[in-house]
């Protein structure tokens, strides 16, 4: 799962920059909220649609209003055995929307890259003590999958800004090369060292370590132009992520039900072939769905959340 705590790492920075000394009234605080729920509720709400439908249909299962209530008001990241939301992935939209939720109040707390230090560390015991409490308390998959436990990456992501802020968001290209390149290092040895992953869980600085590695890496291309990740397919990609993310799932289950691996495998007689075959077929359709949830949901919600603004 380390895709969601890059992005929240991503989010808290892009949140920071784009508004962390701008909410300063009320009239700033309710355009906030209007442009994240616009982002993020068009496809979220479209998938749940189409998810309860799939439920109804192929499984003969439905849903209590309490449940249906928390996925329409992205509260049941708040409710343990509700969390991973009747959309399948939608566990970390959840969480998302709730860090949306108290945002204004991060603004206030970390004005400065001094308060975001030590925001940051707070977090980091914070997600400790909240995830070893739970999984003490029996919850399961909410030990993890939860705000509290994830903090320390939104932070982590606010505290990028700050220090780029405090640098007057210089350009050093040498500098930018060399936290990449830190970082990568400081990724390879936690992730090959079962020694240190312990010791660092002993110590409840798990999650921090790769909030530092993925800060590292955003650091790395603010101060330095990385031409691969500003290439045309990667910026596509970045502009269909959310699609792709929702879509996925219900694409692959559709599949599944209607025996795709079986046909392939009987065309191509199995093997790396087979395997080649299926996944440029899957891929291909997740990526032409995505690129029409996107022009045809996505962006008239964005378009709708402006001209809602504008009136």
């Amino acid at each position: 799962m380390v895709w969601a705590p890059l992005f929240y790492t991503l989010s808290g920075f892009v949140l920071a920059y784009g508004y962390a000394d701008k909410l300063s009234g009320r009239v700033q605080i309710y355009r906030f909220y209007i442009r994240r729920l616009f982002r993020i509720a068009p496809l979220f709400y479209t998938m749940l649609v189409l998810w309860l439908m799939a439920n109804w249909v192929v499984w003969d299962k439905t849903f209590s209003f309490q449940t249906l209530f928390l996925n329409v008001s992205f509260l049941f990241g708040l409710i343990p055995g509700q969390h991973e939301s009747i959309v399948w992935a939608g566990w970390s939209i959840g969480i998302e929307m709730l860090f949306y939720l108290m945002f204004p109040v991060f603004a206030v707390l970390i004005p400065s890259l001094r308060a975001a230090l030590i925001i940051f560390v707070v977090a980091c015991i914070l997600s400790t003590s909240i995830y070893n409490a739970y999984s003490v308390a029996g919850l399961g998959s909410y030990a993890y999958m939860n705000l509290g436990t994830h903090l320390p990456f939104f932070i982590a992501g606010i505290t990028c800004f700050r220090l780029w802020q405090a640098m007057a968001f210089a350009r050093s290209p040498a500098l930018g090369w060399l936290l990449l390149g830190i970082s990568m290092i400081l990724a390879i040895t936690v992730a090959s060292s079962d020694r240190l992953d312990t010791a660092l869980l002993q110590i409840g600085f798990d999650r921090g370590i790769w909030a530092i590695v993925f800060g590292l890496l955003l650091l790395s291309a603010c101060y330095a132009r990385n031409p691969v990740l500003e290439s045309f397919p990667l910026r596509h990609l970045g502009k269909l992520s959310f699609s792709i993310y929702l879509l996925h799932p219900m694409i692959m289950v559709a599949l599944i039900k209607l025996e795709f691996p079986a046909h392939i495998a009987a065309l191509t007689g199995g093997g790396m072939a087979g395997f080649l075959c299926a996944a440029l077929i899957a891929i291909s359709l997740v990526w032409t769905l995505s690129t029409l949830s996107f022009r045809f949901v996505e962006k008239p919600g964005i378009e709708f959340g402006r001209n809602l603004l504008r009136a």
